[in-house]
């Protein structure tokens, strides 16, 4: 079988060459004034991609999603606080369990079954109800592939002192998300999804009203490293031209950025919407072609990644691995008791890697001894394609 292999698990992507050729640059100084104009650039488009203000602040910290999470939420809590989980999933649990490492205390919500939303109704009449210091949800479920919409949650905060923390990681860059307009205060991501650049960076965003927090907080939780105040400071400092340290800048991958950032604005926020909604669309109608049943309802249904329920007698670990051995990476479910299948279609993913996915998948069908007539899957895919132009 040839090396060449097709990604299409949840995160991290298949990266564009471009990007991957700016990993290769000779080592630059973190002071030198290359860098420090391109790390300045880098900032100024992250504010662009989720529709940001000059007074949202951006971070770039190097670490993992994880990490970024845990800043998104220790810089905003002191000993004794308050936050309500609103989660989807396993991702959303996991702000529980984190904040379980804190003396904070925590209240979740979760939809009525797995596969759905938590409905906003459910989260206005919570925060309604007690003074929460904040509220965290997850745009995206990477292990449901559950949408949570953002705007009638975050109009309810906007006005209160309670800080709305939403987990982007399997969704900025994908996913239609107007930091303003919905009233987002802190948006955190990786760099590995949709961004399209390996695995390394932990990007934040932050309103205004969460600036203001980390002003009057008097003693957060928040260990040295993950300081966003420390932080803040260095952004503003390259973003006026003048290099910083408070840690070393993942450099090269700063400049993988820039140039991914300049790739994903170049073909526009709208359209880049837009092929994910269509890629989406076609690769679940693959799959109700082949009568496969989709574990997020129609109405959650993510743009990024699609999560496929198996029937009885094929384990999904075996269809992982047989799709797998075809060259096409897709991953196993995160939810036990589950059989399922997860197949991410974000960032670079086009027409064709949807196409060669779900053929993939359909001969792994066949050959677990589940009858299906191969190529219905394509077709369903292919009639939604064909009505597109992207």
């Amino acid at each position: 079988m040839s090396e060449r292999k097709l990604v299409m698990v949840p995160g991290p992507i298949n990266f564009d060459p471009r990007v991957l050729r700016e990993l290769a640059v000779e080592g630059l100084d973190h002071i030198s004034t290359e860098f420090v104009r391109s790390f300045a650039e880098a900032l100024s488009m992250l504010r662009r991609i989720v529709n940001a203000k000059n007074e949202y602040q951006p971070v770039v910290i190097a670490g993992s999603g994880t990490l970024a999470m845990e800043v998104s939420v220790t810089n905003f809590l002191e000993r004794g606080g308050r936050a309500l989980v609103v989660s989807n999933g396993y991702f959303g649990d996991r702000f529980v369990e984190l904040l379980s490492n804190y003396e904070v205390h925590v209240d979740l919500l979760r939809p009525d079954k797995i596969g759905s939303s938590v409905e906003a109704s459910r989260v206005v009449e919570a925060v309604s109800k007690e003074d929460y210091n904040l509220v965290t949800l997850t745009h995206v479920d990477t292990s449901t592939a559950v949408l949570q919409s953002l705007p009638e949650i975050g109009n309810e905060l906007r006005d209160k002192e309670t800080i709305l923390v939403v987990d982007g990681v399997c969704s900025v860059g994908g996913e239609e998300i107007d930091i303003v307009k919905d009233g987002v205060d802190v948006l955190f991501t990786g760099s590995q999804k949709a961004l399209g650049v390996p695995p390394g960076l932990s990007l934040l965003w932050l309103s205004p009203k969460a600036l203001q927090r980390l002003k009057d907080i008097r003693k957060s939780i928040s260990p040295y490293y993950m300081s966003l105040n420390r932080w803040i400071s260095i952004m503003r400092s390259y973003e006026e031209g003048k290099p910083a340290y408070f840690g070393t800048p993942a450099v090269n991958l700063i400049v993988a950025l820039r140039k991914s950032l300049e790739i994903i604005l170049e073909e526009g926020m709208e359209k880049r919407y837009l092929r994910h909604r269509i890629l989406s669309e076609a690769f679940r109608e693959g799959m109700k072609a082949l009568n496969l049943q989709l574990l997020a309802d129609e109405s959650s249904a993510a743009h990024t990644i699609t999560a496929v329920r198996l029937p009885d007698g094929i384990p999904s670990g075996s269809l992982v691995d047989l799709v797998r051995s075809m060259g096409v990476l897709i991953a196993k479910g995160l939810i036990k008791d589950i059989n399922y299948f997860r197949v991410g279609h974000m960032g670079t993913v086009n027409a064709n890697d949807i196409v060669a996915t779900i053929a993939a998948i359909e001969r792994a069908l066949t050959k677990l001894g589940h009858k299906i007539r191969l190529g219905e899957g394509v077709a369903g895919a292919q009639e939604v394609l064909c009505k597109h132009e992207f």
